[in-house]
């Protein structure tokens, strides 16, 4: 089983604590789609909403080259898929669900914490 599906899995779990239901409706999804503009100005790990162009972000290069292209988000303040890592070369926090290796210094990201 592949990383997603596992969770997708993680989410089918979830259920209202009043009701049981399922919190997330995974017949019915929604894509969104973020256009990313590179950016050196930007500093690396960093997105800023480009001011010409509505539902455009810019980004570092390397930022955009180290972000998971297919994501998958439960909600606004879903962080049950959270994966919380300390990069051992720069130290900066990351989320790994996000990321294929650390966007601030390139380096690799391990499978597992």
């Amino acid at each position: 089983m592949n990383d997603l599906e596992q969770k997708i899995l993680k989410l089918k779990k979830c259920i209202h604590v009043e009701n049981s239901a399922p919190v997330f409706d995974l017949q019915h999804p929604v894509n969104y789609i973020v256009n990313l503009k590179p950016d050196l100005k930007v500093s690396r790990g960093m997105f800023l909403p480009d001011p010409l162009a509505r539902g455009t972000f810019r980004a570092h290069p390397i930022t955009i080259r180290a972000l998971k292209k297919d994501l998958l988000v439960g909600g606004i303040e879903f962080d049950d898929l959270e994966d919380i890592h300390i990069c051992d070369s720069c130290k900066n926090k990351l989320d790994r669900q996000f990321w294929k290796f650390c966007p601030f210094c390139e380096a690799n990201l391990p499978e597992n914490s």
